[in-house]
């Protein structure tokens, strides 16, 4: 029967390890990596169900069942061999944090027969506190599996990345998503009802994440999404359309003044520059921001592609420039002439 049947997407890496865990070959260490929102800590979780499932054996059963007592235990976070870390509301996750789980490894099991270790944001943990790591990494305790969580591999010293397996998550299929959020969200049922596109905006903001995708699904974060959506949206109008300096300057200081959510925006605003671009050469490329295929094309047509390279490099710099802390006056008022010139 199917491997982690209840998580979407990563299909050959659900299998890979689903194979491992029946034949009884894991790793003692394994490294999930993958943007925020994708799925890390559930996919952490399911492994220690389908290693721990009373139901493992049977080949005819789903791994993990998600029905028998020690996967009902896990699953929802309640068994007492399933260690958790993460930095909480701190920058980093310290050396001490490290060492109490080091300790904790030592002991025995009190209801499985494995303990489970998973280290969320180790790729922000403090080098002293990955070297104090790494004893347990070269000479894991018997009995217990460690499950590091980062969202890249870069912020981890190259000695643990060598003693870990990693396993990477992969984006998650548009059409998966939806199909995902439509199953088990009613917000999603109730969006996807309105139409207009709104449940379709949500999904493609995820960037094939599910987690991402769930959290817009409050009323505040969809409105402050759906918000942001039409700024961009009238921001590239007016850049790529000829609009008046006039209407240029009121698209572009509409975005936020707040250093932080500008650069939000000018990422945003970055993927819809690039979709125009793509749509030139292909057609049929896959899109980042616009869902709306056919009116992202008419709106690629009213520039040409050199107009089009322009305007995505003006983002870039007005991009760098915010996060080099320039003056957000002077970056808005700078893309607003450099749209303005763009003929």
């Amino acid at each position: 029967m199917a491997c982690f049947p209840d998580f979407v997407g990563s299909d050959a890496l659900r299998e890979r390890i689903g194979d491992a865990v029946r034949r009884n070959r894991l790793s003692h260490a394994y490294l999930i990596e993958g943007p925020e929102g994708s799925g890390k800590r559930t996919f952490a979780r399911m492994i220690a169900a389908a290693v721990s499932c009373e139901r493992r054996a049977d080949e005819g059963a789903n791994l993990p069942c998600g029905e028998c007592l020690n996967c009902k235990k896990i699953l929802s976070e309640k068994s007492t061999d399933v260690h958790y870390l993460d930095r909480g509301d701190r920058a980093t996750v310290s050396v001490e944090a490290v060492r109490d789980i080091r300790r904790e490894m030592s002991l025995s099991p009190t209801e499985l027969d494995t303990r489970f270790f998973i280290l969320d944001d180790a790729d922000v943990m403090t080098p002293a506190a990955q070297n104090a790591l790494l004893i347990s990494l070269e000479e894991p305790p018997a009995g217990v599996l460690i499950l590091l969580l980062a969202e890249s591999a870069d912020g981890l010293l190259p000695t643990v990345r060598s003693r870990v397996q990693t396993l990477r998550l992969e984006p998650v299929p548009t059409a998966d998503v939806k199909q995902y959020l439509l199953r088990v969200s009613p917000e999603a049922r109730k969006l996807n009802g309105e139409g207009g596109g709104k449940l379709d905006a949500v999904i493609s903001a995820s960037h094939g994440r599910i987690g991402v995708a769930l959290a817009f699904l409050t009323p505040k974060r969809e409105a402050a999404l759906l918000k942001t959506r039409e700024t961009v949206a009238a921001v590239i109008r007016a850049a790529v359309g000829g609009a008046s300096y006039q209407e240029i300057c009121r698209a572009v200081f509409a975005l936020p003044a707040k250093r932080q959510e500008l650069s939000a925006h000018l990422t945003t605003l970055i993927e819809a520059a690039r979709d125009l671009i793509v749509l030139k050469r292909s057609p049929d490329a896959p899109l980042l921001f616009y869902v709306d295929r056919d009116e992202a094309a008419k709106l690629a047509e009213k520039a040409d592609y050199l107009k089009l390279i322009a305007i995505y490099d003006a983002l870039r710099d007005a991009s760098d420039a915010v996060g080099g802390n320039g003056n957000v006056g002077t970056v808005l008022t700078s893309l607003s002439v450099s749209f303005k010139g763009r003929k």
